[in-house]
This record gives structure tokens, C-alpha cells and sequence, in this order.
């Protein structure tokens, strides 16, 4: 909801952030910070910064679960990664918790802030921000509207039993394997699952915090059998089970299938770059397909943090408000596909027509809720280790998705008593 409130608050207008950035200052002049982000920004836009704060950039990118393991492991030896730090909706709880991250709340201009506080709800533990987000990420579908022409189908399904009928066309049409859905056992891979969940009506867990995903009539039960099922039937490759979410959009961008499954909004700019994607103009997004309709959705919010073992932590606070003002935001959506969180970066983006496939993220951000009604828990990591494992062995068929999620929530419930 706090994700829906950016877009929504982008038409009534918003705070507008500075021009410039808090990087004037001579002291931090010829300092070299590190960013550690999993995805790609220009040399150029780097120079950018450079030129206007003096800061030179170390900018060093690995897959998101690389990134993820990095931090985990600097972090509880309390030695230096980074000056700024990707940080994730589901880090909240146990990187606050452990006073590994600073607090951006005097670290940052207030205006940038305010500029964010649509979507800042996913970054505060006991009153205090913990990252700036970057990327308003929610889950919704990609579909390749050439494909889906040539099977003689019209629009993106909005059914789980018309996405079954469109498959079988699409596959009669000489798409081998029509669907792309990670499944490895890593985050990006157990993402699918999550929103499968919660499309087919359901929870993973209630109010508090009782699994409720382990039963034939759960909706988490059902969610993780249609996945094993695809697998079955052929609708996904029997390679899916070893991919991560980046080899899927790659292998989407190939033009290798019709179908993107549980994807991000940022991922329709990179579909149109000639330079990261083989299907220009072919790419379009579609709602999650539910039961009886479009589906229920979840935001994953990514931001901007600095590691309390930062050694720059002034020179990190000018990166993190420079990479915040509008120019310097949409320029990065336009080459790494990360939707903006900024209000006022909404609205210029709508304002001027830069937000790709604006119409179905605005309606599908109606159906976007949180996946942990009181955020994510302080043990969430520890419960999506056990999840990815194994979901991943029932995917692949060397367990019954019965004995999976029964093991998964026996480890659940340990941790919340």
C-alpha cells in the first residue's frame, strides 16, 4: 500500500527535492567511495556525480543473492564492504535489529526524505529510516506481444485457467516452453512462490505469525503445486529449476519465451534498450492473473543504505541524495529499469511520458498489498533459506510439495515461539 501511495501521490504533486546535491562540501573532495548495487549504472552518469562532488566511485555489482551473502557475512564480522549498501524490504528487521546500518535520518536533507516518505515504510524500525529507496519494485507479468499475436491471443490472461488455455496455444503456435519463472533455490527463485501465493487468495503466514501455507486447501499449498506441475506439463523449461531471476529475464529478453512471470515494473525499459534486450517493441506488461480475476500483488522496495562500517559516510549521504533527484533518477530507470520512488520524480515522469507501460502499473498497483502484514520479521532471512531450498527439491520432483512445506512450517513455527 505504502508502494501505491508513490504513484498515486505523483498526481496530486509532491515536495520537489533539491537540484543539487549535499556533495558541495569541501571535505569530502577527492574521497573515493563504494557502492555496492546488484545492477548496472552508466560510467557515465558515475562521472557525473564525480564531476559535480569531486567523490570518486568504486561502483562494484554482483547478482542480487551475491550481494545479499556479502553483506551477511561483512556485517557480522563488522568489517568494511561498502560506503553505500544495496538494501532490501527484507532486510529491515535484521540488519536494524543488528545495528548494522546507519540511520539516514540526519544523514540525509529533510526534503529528500519527505520526497520519499510514500514509500519509506519498508525502511523504518522503531522510528528511524534505515535506506532511501530506490526502486519501487512490485510484482506483475512481462509478455511478448509478437508471440502471443501469432497464437492468435488478444490481450494478457487474466485467469489462472485462461493463463492454461493461452499456454496451450502458445505452445501449439511453436512456443516450446511459453512460460519463464525462476525457480532456483535463491530469493529472486522463491519470489514466484510468495506471489502465486497471495494471487491464488492467500497468506503465507496470519497475523501472528502462524504459518498458514502447509494444508492442500492453502493457497501456499496450491501455489507451490502449480509450480511443480509447469514443470510437469512443460510449460516452463526443465532448466527453470537452476535459474535465478536475472538468467530468466535474460532468457525472456532472448526472446526464448512468451510469458515473464512474477517480474518488476524496471524490467519494460530494459525490454526496450537495443542494448540488453533481443525483443525491442515486442515486450508489454500484464497484471497477475488471479482466480476469478487479476490477482493479489506484493511490493519489494529496494534502497540506498551506509553500513555503519562505511568510511565515508559523508561522501556516502551525497551519492545516495545526488542518485535521488529527479534527472539523476530517471536517467538510472531509463538504462537500469529501476522505477523511481520519489514523489516528485513520479511526477515528472508521468508528466512527460517517461513512465513505460504507466496504464497497467497503475492498475495493478491496486492489488498490491505487503507480503508480512506487520513487515518483514526479524528472522525472515533464516525463513527464506529454508524456503528456497525446499521449494527448489519440490520443484525438481525429489520431494513431495507436502513434505516441503510441511518441513518448512515446523522450521517457521520454531521461530516464532
Amino acid at each position: 500500500m505504502a508502494i501505491a501511495a508513490a504513484l498515486f501521490a505523483a498526481s496530486c504533486g509532491g515536495s520537489s527535492s533539491s537540484s543539487g546535491s549535499s556533495a558541495s562540501s569541501e571535505s569530502i573532495r577527492g574521497q573515493t567511495i563504494t557502492v555496492l548495487v546488484p545492477y548496472v549504472m552508466p560510467q557515465k552518469l558515475l562521472n557525473q556525480f564525480t564531476a559535480e562532488t569531486g567523490v570518486n566511485v568504486n561502483y562494484v555489482r554482483t547478482g542480487w543473492d551475491a550481494t545479499h551473502n556479502k553483506l551477511i557475512v561483512a556485517n557480522t564480522a563488522k568489517t568494511y564492504i561498502a560506503d553505500v549498501a544495496e538494501f532490501d524490504w527484507s532486510f529491515t528487521g535484521q540488519f536494524a535489529g543488528a545495528g548494522w546500518v546507519e540511520p539516514l535520518d540526519n544523514l540525509l536533507p529533510a526534503k529528500t526524505l519527505a520526497d520519499l516518505k510514500s514509500t519509506d515504510a519498508a525502511f523504518v524500525s522503531g522510528g528511524k529510516t534505515y535506506a532511501a529507496c530506490y526502486s519501487n519494485d512490485f510484482r506483475l507479468s512481462m509478455y511478448n506481444k509478437q508471440m502471443f499475436a501469432k497464437a492468435g491471443i488478444t490481450s494478457f490472461p487474466a485467469t489462472f485457467d485462461e493463463l492454461a488455455t493461452d499456454i496451450q496455444k502458445l505452445q501449439a503456435s511453436g512456443v516450446k516452453y511459453p512460460l519463464q519463472i525462476p525457480m532456483a533455490a535463491t530469493e529472486g527463485g522463491i519470489t514466484p512462490w510468495y506471489l502465486l501465493t497471495l494471487a491464488m487468495g492467500g497468506q503465507l503466514f496470519d497475523q501472528n505469525l502462524k504459518p498458514v501455507f502447509q494444508t492442500p486447501d492453502s493457497a501456499g499449498y496450491k501455489a507451490l503445486q502449480w509450480e511443480a506441475d509447469a514443470v510437469k506439463n512443460g510449460w516452463v523449461s526443465p532448466g527453470s529449476v537452476a535459474l535465478n531471476d536475472d538468467v530468466a529475464l535474460n532468457d525472456f529478453l532472448a526472446g526464448q519465451s512468451a510469458i515473464l512471470f512474477a517480474t518488476g515494473p524496471g524490467n519494460l525499459p530494459t525490454a526496450n534498450d537495443p542494448s540488453q534486450s533481443s525483443i525491442v517493441g515486442k515486450a508489454a506488461l500484464g497484471l497477475v492473473p488471479g482466480v476469478d480475476g487479476p490477482g493479489a500483488s506484493f511490493g519489494l522496495p529496494e534502497g540506498l543504505s551506509i553500513p555503519v562500517t562505511a568510511k565515508h559516510k559523508a561522501a556516502a549521504a551525497a551519492f545516495i541524495n545526488w542518485w535521488e533527484q529527479p534527472k539523476n533518477a530517471i536517467a538510472i530507470y531509463k538504462t537500469q529499469g529501476s522505477l523511481p520512488c520519489g514523489t516528485s520524480t513520479i511526477k515528472q515522469m508521468v508528466a512527460t511520458g517517461q513512465l513505460q507501460g504507466g496504464d497497467v502499473l497503475n492498475q495493478e498497483l491496486t492489488h498490491v498489498g505487503p507480503l508480512f502484514q506487520a513487515g518483514a520479521p526479524i528472522w525472515y532471512s533464516q525463513f527464506s533459506a529454508d524456503a528456497q531450498g525446499l521449494a527448489n527439491a519440490a520443484v525438481k520432483g525429489q520431494m513431495s510439495v507436502q513434505d516441503a512445506l510441511t518441513q518448512l512450517a515446523d522450521k517457521a513455527s520454531a521461530r516464532t515461539q
